[in-house]
């Protein structure tokens, strides 16, 4: 290797820069080519401040100019012969400085990669290829998931039904809700997911998919209709978004309400959208990218009705699922379907007749005055104009009766779902907590039996392999809280239908891999 004069020594130490090296431009474009743009530069946060780090991935990445980082050094160092005393221990100390940055990066997690200027210049795709080998492995089955705002574990159900998948985590605030929850499944979904605590756990937490049906209440017709404004509620989805951008599961599946998508013209989805396409960088299904960078979709391509999945229930809701643009290369995601499913062959009812209990308690059954106040009532909104008022879903003139969407909100879920259900000794009767008698058409509400069957936990959700029925709510649970949480809820053969698509999913990104098989991260 030539000497260099003190000169040519100068004028390299005149050309080095901290950042946005020429090898870092290099490196970075190659990248950005293949489709890699998760990473951050010269983060502070991070040991080092590496040129390029994938925090959620924990790899940090270093361009290293061989003067000023000692490129073989103990060979390179008797090129100094004037002011040796000056630059040894300054490369000497950088060097050290390196082995205590790597270290100490790599004592937290981290892996960490360091490539050589020269190495950069002569094959930048060499490098990038052990960079893309980090990233780019599919999880293996079963998969681990994170479940949020929980409720009573619908979305949870439909997943180890249709993925097969292991909850490792998950998070519920409603007291009532998490009761319940943990009579199912055995552990305890108390936690509350805008905590930095909670954020903290999930960061520790190693899973694959995360799940959640985020509130609804501020997107739905009968809610504040406050959205993202409602500090509360509506920015739940955003401290969803900073989770999945901090630990960056491999995909992830969102349920909401079917007006999210029209809410403010069509913004407050379109916020959304960006946030997960754009921000966070991950592929949804039913959103392409124009040649201006901008998102492209139909908003109803992402709502489904729970009566195409086997229930007589119009349920329409919105589902959004996404597969990381980190860990899944774009040649495999453009073989993704650009569509969510539309129903499924398997119906469970053939219509509201078939779910339908017998002689239920007169306790349904609705007091004559009650059921008076609501005729005046759906009298004068039909004199407006309007449709609003209760409903008999299942009349004798109606051939297959479907019950309208059950609610969280309790008493106009029911009234929008009255059953003509006459029963000798009903009418005229009277009951503990109603001012009058039962009235005397055999007008009752469904039961929360009858809402269990709608969305899939009784009969069909739970049943275990002798046919026998594993759903039950914790004793003394009140019926208020048994409507409420079965509103809230998902329509669990929906959601599995879903999870086995995701499945399906995973099995086109995972075909053709040139790097050897998946990882359980």
């Amino acid at each position: 290797m030539a000497q260099r004069t003190q000169a040519q020594i100068s004028y390299n130490m005149s050309r080095i820069r901290d950042r946005d090296t020429k090898i870092e431009k290099l490196l970075r474009n190659e990248l950005i080519r293949r489709g890699i743009t998760t990473f951050v530069s010269n983060e502070k946060s991070i040991v080092g401040k590496p040129d390029f780090a994938f925090p959620a991935r924990k790899i940090a990445v270093f361009c290293d100019s061989e003067f000023w980082h000692g490129h073989d050094w103990e060979s390179r160092k008797k090129d100094f012969k004037t002011n040796e005393q000056s630059w040894i221990p300054k490369i000497e100390k950088n060097i050290a400085r390196d082995a205590f940055v790597t270290q100490t990066l790599r004592n937290n997690g981290w892996r960490v990669l360091r490539f050589w200027g020269e190495e950069i210049k002569r094959d930048v795709y060499i490098c990038v290829n052990e960079i893309e080998g980090l990233l780019r492995i599919t999880p293996v089955r079963p998969f681990r998931v994170v479940d949020l705002c929980a409720g009573i574990g619908g979305i949870r159900r439909g997943f180890e039904r249709g993925l097969g998948v292991e909850t490792v985590l998950t998070a519920e605030i409603d007291k009532y809700a998490c009761a319940t929850y943990e009579h199912i499944f055995g552990t305890n979904p108390h936690n509350d997911l805008t905590t930095a605590e909670f954020k903290t756990l999930v960061g520790e937490t190693d899973y694959e998919i995360l799940l959640a049906g985020f509130p609804c209440q501020t997107f739905s017709r009968v809610g504040l209709k406050e959205g993202f404004e409602n500090e509360e509620k509506g920015q739940i989805f955003f401290h969803i978004a900073k989770i999945i951008e901090a630990t960056r599961p491999a995909a992830f599946f969102l349920e909401n309400v079917d007006h999210i998508v029209t809410r403010d013209n069509g913004n407050t989805f379109k916020l959304i959208i960006e946030t997960l396409e754009a921000e966070l960088k991950y592929k949804v299904i039913g959103v392409t990218t124009d040649s201006e960078a901008t998102s492209v979709y139909r908003a109803r391509d992402f709502v489904r009705n729970s009566r195409a999945f086997g229930v007589p229930q119009n349920r329409p809701r919105t589902y959004i699922i996404g597969f990381d643009k980190e860990r899944f290369r774009p040649e495999r995601l453009a073989l993704l379907p650009s569509e969510l499913p539309k129903g499924r062959k398997q119906t469970l009812y053939g219509d509201l007749n078939d779910l339908l209990e017998r002689d239920v308690p007169p306790r349904y059954y609705m007091a004559s005055g009650y059921f008076e106040t609501l005729v005046r009532h759906r009298e004068r909104q039909e004199g407006r104009g309007y449709g609003f008022g209760y409903r008999i879903i299942n009349e004798p003139d109606i051939e297959h009766p479907v019950a309208n969407t059950i609610l969280a909100t309790g008493g106009s879920g029911r009234e929008r779902n009255l059953i003509r259900d006459p029963r000798e000794g009903i009418a005229g009767m009277m009951v503990q907590g109603k001012k009058t008698p039962l009235n005397d058409q055999g007008i009752r509400v469904m039961t929360p039996t009858e809402w269990g069957k709608l969305q899939g936990f009784i009969n069909y959700g739970f049943l275990r392999e002798d046919g026998t029925e594993g759903f039950s709510f914790p004793e003394d649970m009140p019926d208020i809280q048994k409507y409420k949480q079965f509103g809230n809820s998902v329509t669990i053969p929906a959601v599995e239908e879903m999870a086995r698509f995701m499945g399906e999913c995973f099995d086109i990104l995972r075909e053709g891999r040139e790097q050897g098989g998946g990882e359980r991260l």
